[in-house]
């Protein structure tokens, strides 16, 4: 019995060993700058992933989905304090009703004060992602889907993002 369990033992090592050896962390970034948007004018970025070349080499070999987050300014033209929102969806739509009722959050800002704006870092941004799994459904799909920022009332902001997305790919 016992030398059969070395046996065995033996025989899993090198599967263990090649399969950590076999796998990595691959780290993209997206970028969003300039995505403006207004309660009067909003506006969309259309993310097709697969344009990147990093991404696409790697989409088949996804193990698992590890961080996800959005680094980088927002900025409050606008006269009221504001919670900014990121939303996504597989449909091009025209309006915030729309987006609302037919995109999902992904992102909630902390407050970002009247005519002001705030830096989002690593971990804030990952505080404050939302719906994590509908993110990771798009990494793991076709991902090609539409980037909404918008915020609740009154508001003019100006998104200077990046989503970083962490994985690990493998053999």
């Amino acid at each position: 019995m016992k030398k059969n369990l070395l046996l065995a033992l033996a025989l899993l090592i090198p599967v263990v060993i090649a399969g950590c050896i076999g796998s990595g962390t691959i780290v993209f970034v997206f970028d969003f700058e300039g995505l403006d948007s207004s309660d009067q004018t909003f506006d969309s970025e259309h993310i097709i992933l697969s344009e990147n070349s990093d991404y696409e080499d790697n989409k088949d070999k996804l193990k698992s989905v590890d961080a996800i987050t959005l680094v980088g300014y927002i900025i409050n033209h606008g006269t009221a304090d504001v919670m900014g929102e990121a939303w996504i969806s597989d449909n091009l739509l025209g309006s915030i009703d729309e987006v609302r009722n037919n995109g999902t959050l992904i992102f909630e800002s902390p407050v970002i004060p009247a005519g002001d704006s705030i830096f989002i870092d690593w971990s804030d941004g990952m505080e404050h992602i939302r719906n994590f799994a509908a993110l990771e459904e798009q990494l793991k799909g076709d991902g090609d889907f539409y980037l909404y920022g918008i915020a609740s009332g009154s508001f003019h902001l100006e998104y200077q993002l990046n989503l970083i997305v962490t994985i690990t790919a493998g053999l």
